[in-house]
C-alpha cells in the first residue's frame, strides 16, 4: 500500500509495542514519522513507511529495525519504557525525544513512586514486596514492576511467582488517568496537565478480561479538591523522577478522593483522546519539552467528549472484509490488520474512536460499533 511519503524523506522514528496512535498524533502535528512495531496495521501502512518486528524478537528486534533507518530522532510509546537498557542502546545513534534510560530505571520503581507521592500528603495504594504476607489476599493483586496494559496483573493468591513483581492493595473506583507534559526548563522543572479521562478495564464486551487495558473515555471533569491533587501528584513526579515531556498517571477515583497507583513515563494511550478532545496538538509541545523549552502557560480546555476502546479477540479469526474507512456519524476504526491475517485469541483486533456529545453517548456509539466490527473477523 503506498505511503504519503518515503523513509529518506521521515524526520522523526515513532517505536513502541503499536506505534500507530503515536505515529497519527505526529503526522496531525506536520511531522513525517516512519514506524517500528509489532503490527504495522494497514491504515498505519497507507500513511507512514515502517517496519513490523516479529513479536519472538520483541524487543531486542527493535534495535536492527533501528539500524536499516536514518538516525532520526525517537519518541517511544507502550513497551518500551520497560527496557531502560534497550533504550540506552538507542541512545547512542538516536536522540530520545521522550525520557531516557536513567529516568527509566528509577521512575519504574513503586516503591519510589508511592514514597514521593505519600511524603506530599497524596493516597497512595498500600504496595509491599512481593513475597510478603497480606492480610485479607483477596483485596491484593500481584503485579509485574515492568509491564504495560495491564498485561500480567492477577489476584495475588492465584499468583504463581514473585519473580519481578510486588503486591499492590486492590482499590475500588473509576479507574482513570491523567496526562502530563514536563519540561526541564529553568529555573524550574515543572509539569502541566493536559487532561484526565476514565480508563475501559477488562470490558467483556470489548472481549477483555481482567485488568486489561481496553481504552479511554475523556474528559473525566475532576472536583476541585481532586484536581488539586491530582495537578500536585504530577508536579511530584516530574521534580522526583527529572521527567521530562508526555507522561500519564493512573489513579483510581474513589468516593474519598483520587488513589494514585502507576506512573507511565512516555506517551500514553489516552493522548489520541485528549487531542480530540481539546483540539491540540501534543507532539510539537512535547518535542519543544524534551529539548527544554517552556511548556505552554494553561492547559488546553475541552470542546467535546471523545473516547477509544480496543476489540480483542475472543477466537482465533482473521479479517475477512475490509472495513469502510473514514468517520461515519463521529465514528470510526484504527489499528486495522490485513485482509486475511490471522489474530490469536487476546489479541487486539481493531480500535473503535468515537466523538459524541456525552460519555454515556460516547461509549454507546462504541457498543454499537464493536458489535458490527466483531463481524468483520470469521
Amino acid at each position: 500500500m503506498a505511503t504519503l511519503y518515503n523513509v529518506e524523506e521521515a524526520d522523526v522514528i515513532c517505536a513502541g509495542a503499536s506505534a500507530r496512535s503515536l505515529a497519527f498524533s505526529c503526522l496531525r502535528a506536520g511531522l513525517r514519522p516512519v514506524t517500528c512495531d509489532l503490527f504495522y496495521d494497514s491504515d498505519l501502512a497507507a500513511r507512514c513507511p515502517g517496519t513490523r518486528i516479529a513479536a519472538d524478537t520483541w524487543p531486542e528486534g527493535i534495535l536492527g529495525a533501528l539500524e536499516q533507518l536514518p538516525p532520526l530522532p525517537v519518541i517511544y510509546s507502550g513497551g518500551l519504557e520497560n527496557h531502560p537498557n534497550l533504550i540506552s542502546r538507542i541512545e547512542n545513534r538516536h536522540e530520545i525525544l521522550g525520557n531516557g534510560s536513567a529516568v527509566l530505571a528509577r521512575a519504574s520503581d513503586p516503591f519510589a513512586l508511592n514514597g514521593c507521592l505519600s511524603r506530599v500528603g497524596l493516597t497512595v495504594a498500600e504496595i509491599r514486596q512481593a513475597g510478603e504476607e497480606t492480610p485479607g489476599e483477596s483485596n491484593w493483586l500481584s503485579k509485574p514492576i515492568r509491564s504495560g496494559g495491564g498485561i500480567g496483573i492477577e489476584t495475588a493468591s492465584k499468583a504463581t511467582t514473585s519473580e519481578g513483581r510486588y503486591l499492590q492493595r486492590f482499590v475500588d473506583g473509576v479507574p482513570a488517568s491523567a496526562l502530563f507534559i514536563a519540561s526541564e526548563n529553568k529555573p524550574s522543572k515543572r509539569s502541566l496537565l493536559l487532561g484526565a479521562t476514565e480508563q475501559l478495564i477488562g470490558e467483556s464486551w470489548l472481549g477483555a478480561a481482567g485488568f486489561t487495558y481496553c481504552g479511554n473515555l475523556g474528559p473525566l471533569e475532576l472536583g476541585d479538591e481532586a484536581l488539586r491533587q491530582v495537578v500536585l501528584a504530577g508536579e511530584t513526579v516530574t521534580g522526583e523522577f527529572s521527567l521530562r515531556g508526555l507522561f500519564g498517571l493512573d489513579f483510581i477515583l474513589s468516593p474519598n478522593g483520587p488513589v494514585f497507583i502507576e506512573l507511565n513515563p512516555r506517551y500514553t494511550g489516552s493522548v489520541e483522546v485528549i487531542e480530540r478532545c481539546c483540539e491540540f496538538e501534543t507532539i510539537p509541545q512535547h518535542v519543544s519539552a524534551c529539548r527544554g523549552d517552556a511548556l505552554p502557560a494553561s492547559s488546553p480546555r475541552a470542546s467535546q467528549v471523545c473516547a477509544k476502546a480496543i476489540l480483542f479477540a475472543e477466537a482465533p479469526v482473521e479479517l475477512t472484509t475490509a472495513p469502510q474507512a473514514g468517520e461515519n456519524g463521529g465514528l470510526s476504526l484504527a489499528d486495522i490488520p490485513s485482509v486475511g491475517e490471522k489474530i490469536a485469541p487476546g489479541s487486539p483486533l481493531l480500535t473503535i474512536l468515537a466523538v459524541g456529545e456525552g460519555l454515556a453517548n460516547c461509549e454507546t456509539g462504541l457498543v454499537r460499533l464493536a458489535r458490527e466490527a466483531r463481524s468483520l473477523f470469521e
